[in-house]
């Protein structure tokens, strides 16, 4: 059974995103870890999938009501890559200078990226339901002459 997933991926098309294995890479805390990373995979082509898991206080809001905000606890982003893509991804993200480097160049270039992402992934999403109408069109076409030739 297809579970699903919740999070945020920099894979364009959902159907190949659901179709990957995806292998965990690291979690992280830190907005310029998440900068630089994207930035890198960006450059190389890794699609990364990051699941949120929250702070203490979003995941245990009854229970930690009584802790003081500076004290909340950071449980951070865990991203997973390509299972083939994994040795690439860590060597990659193993340089911390380099990672703060790329950080900035994701703070200049990081607009434009996002906005290019959510243009192909529109078209994606657009091509997907036009193959999944034409798929649902044969479908019935194959039902009704199947009904058709068996009631003659």
């Amino acid at each position: 059974m297809l579970q699903k997933k919740t999070g945020f991926t920099t894979m364009v098309d959902l159907r190949e995103f659901n179709e990957t294995t995806w292998a965990f890479l690291t979690n992280i805390t830190m907005t310029w870890q998440y900068d630089g990373i994207a930035y890198l995979f960006r450059k190389e082509g890794i699609p990364l999938y990051g699941i949120d898991r929250g702070t203490m206080k979003m995941n245990h809001p009854i229970a930690c009501m009584a802790v003081p905000q500076h004290k909340d606890k950071n449980y951070g982003v865990d991203i997973y890559v390509p299972a083939n893509c994994k040795k690439r991804a860590s060597k990659i993200i193993g340089d911390e200078d380099r990672l703060r480097e790329c950080a900035a160049l994701e703070r200049e270039e990081g607009r434009d990226a996002r906005a290019e992402f959510e243009r192909a992934a529109w078209a994606a999403k657009e091509s997907n339901a036009e193959a999944m109408k034409e798929q649902r069109r044969r479908r019935r076409e194959r039902f009704l002459s199947a009904i058709t030739l068996g009631s003659w």
